[in-house]
C-alpha cells in the first residue's frame, strides 16, 4: 500500500467556498471545471483524518457524512451539465474519472461511518459511471488519512491503495449488513404514523447497535413518508415490526449474515391457510421472513419458504408468496409443475382476499 503526502492551507473552508461560489460553466473553459471537479473531490478526502482521529463521536460522524453527501450532489449536479456541454472528450473523460472516484471515496467514509446502506448506494453509483466492476479499475484510491508532521500548513499523509484491494475492504464491511426490502400495504396515514422497529435478537457489539439505530431512522422517515417500496440494510438478528394503536399483530422477521431474504410485507390484513390432507406424507413445514410458521391462521401476507418432509416422494414449491386481491388467483413458475427440470426452483404465486382460507393440496 502506497502513501501520499498532500499539503494546503485551511482545507475544508476553500473546499466551501469552491462549491458556493465556482462560475457556471458557460463561465468557464472545461479544464477549469476538471480543475473544479478535482477540487471538490479533494475536499471529500480530507474527511478520512476526520473520521480516524480519536475521541470521534456520533455527532461528529453525522455531520462529516452530512458534508460528503453534499459534496457528491454538488459534483454529481455538475456533471449533469458537463455532459451536456464539455465537447473535449479527453476532458470529460478525466471529470468521469473523478466523479466516480468521489463516489468511491464516499462510500469507503460511509463505511468507516458505519452507514451500511449509504455506503451501497455510493458504491452502486461508481458501477453505473464505469459500466464495469470497479475493482477492475487502473488508478489508486485514497483508503485512508493522517494529519501529517509540518507546522504552519495543513498536510495530511494519504494511504493509497487499488481499487480491488478498497472493494474487498467494502465487502467484508457490507457482509456484516442485510439488505431488506419492506412493501407496506393497506396502512392509513395516521396508522404509519406510529409504526416502529425494534430489534429483538442479534449481536449487542458497538458497530450492530449503531448500524441499527441508523437505520432504525431511516425506516421511520421512509414509512412516515409514504413510501410503498424501500430497501433499509440491517445487521443480522431477530426484528419485530410495530403498528402501535391499529390492533395490528406485530410483524417479527429473522435477518441472516449473507442471506438474501425476501421482502418483508407489512400489511393490516390477513388470510389463512388449510391443507387438504394434513397427515399426508408431503405436508411441509413453512417458514415467514426467517421465523417457522405455528399457526395456519391469521397469516401475514408474504413469501413462505416451503420444507419437504424426507417421506415425500415429489417436487413441492420451494416458495409461496401470497399477495392481497380481491379475487382469489394461482400462478406457478414454471407454467407446469409436471415440466420442471431437475434442481429447478418451484415458486407458488397466490392471491386471496383478506380473512379469506387457502387450501393448499400437496
Amino acid at each position: 500500500m502506497k502513501t501520499i503526502k498532500i499539503t494546503f492551507r485551511l482545507l475544508l473552508p476553500l473546499a466551501l467556498t469552491i462549491v458556493l461560489l465556482a462560475p457556471a460553466l458557460a463561465e468557464t473553459s472545461p479544464e477549469r471545471e476538471l480543475e473544479q471537479i478535482q477540487n471538490i473531490y479533494r475536499a471529500i478526502t480530507s474527511y478520512h483524518t476526520l473520521l480516524q482521529g480519536d475521541g470521534v463521536t456520533k455527532q461528529m460522524v453525522d455531520a462529516a457524512l452530512y458534508d460528503v453527501e453534499h459534496y457528491v450532489d454538488e459534483i454529481d449536479s455538475r456533471y449533469a451539465t458537463d455532459k451536456l456541454f464539455v465537447e473535449d472528450r479527453r476532458v470529460l473523460g478525466e471529470i468521469t474519472k473523478t466523479v466516480a472516484k468521489a463516489h468511491f471515496q464516499a462510500a469507503l467514509l460511509h463505511a468507516r461511518g458505519v452507514d451500511l446502506e449509504g455506503s451501497i448506494v455510493q458504491y452502486e453509483k461508481v458501477l453505473d459511471l464505469l459500466g464495469y466492476d470497479p475493482a477492475d479499475w487502473d488508478v489508486d484510491i485514497e483508503r485512508s488519512g493522517r494529519p501529517g508532521l509540518l507546522s504552519g500548513v495543513s498536510e495530511v499523509v494519504f494511504r493509497m491503495t487499488s481499487p480491488r484491494e478498497a472493494v474487498e475492504d467494502l465487502k467484508h464491511f457490507w457482509s456484516a449488513g442485510v439488505v431488506t426490502r419492506f412493501r407496506v400495504r393497506e396502512f392509513s396515514s395516521s396508522q404509519l404514523e406510529g409504526m416502529t422497529l425494534e430489534r429483538i435478537g442479534g449481536r449487542n457489539d458497538a458497530f450492530s447497535q449503531a448500524s441499527f439505530e441508523l437505520a432504525q431512522e431511516r425506516f421511520a422517515e421512509r414509512v412516515k413518508a409514504g413510501l410503498e417500496e424501500f430497501r433499509v440494510v440491517l445487521p443480522p438478528g431477530r426484528y419485530r415490526a410495530t403498528a402501535a394503536g391499529t390492533g395490528v399483530e406485530p410483524l417479527e422477521f429473522y435477518l441472516r449474515q449473507g442471506g438474501v431474504p425476501d421482502p418483508i410485507v407489512l400489511n393490516p390484513n390477513s388470510f389463512s391457510f388449510a391443507f387438504a390432507n394434513e397427515d399426508g406424507p408431503c405436508t411441509p413445514e413453512l417458514y415467514l421472513n426467517g421465523l417457522p410458521v405455528k399457526n395456519l391462521v391469521g397469516l401475514a401476507y408474504g413469501t413462505y419458504k416451503v420444507k419437504v418432509p424426507k417421506s415425500c416422494d415429489r417436487r413441492l414449491p420451494d416458495k409461496i408468496t401470497v399477495e392481497q386481491k380481491a379475487e382469489v388467483t394461482l400462478r406457478t413458475e414454471p407454467e407446469r409443475l409436471d415440466y420442471v427440470k431437475e434442481g429447478q426452483p418451484i415458486f407458488l404465486f397466490i392471491t386471496t382476499p383478506p380473512e379469506s382460507t387457502y387450501t393448499l393440496r400437496f
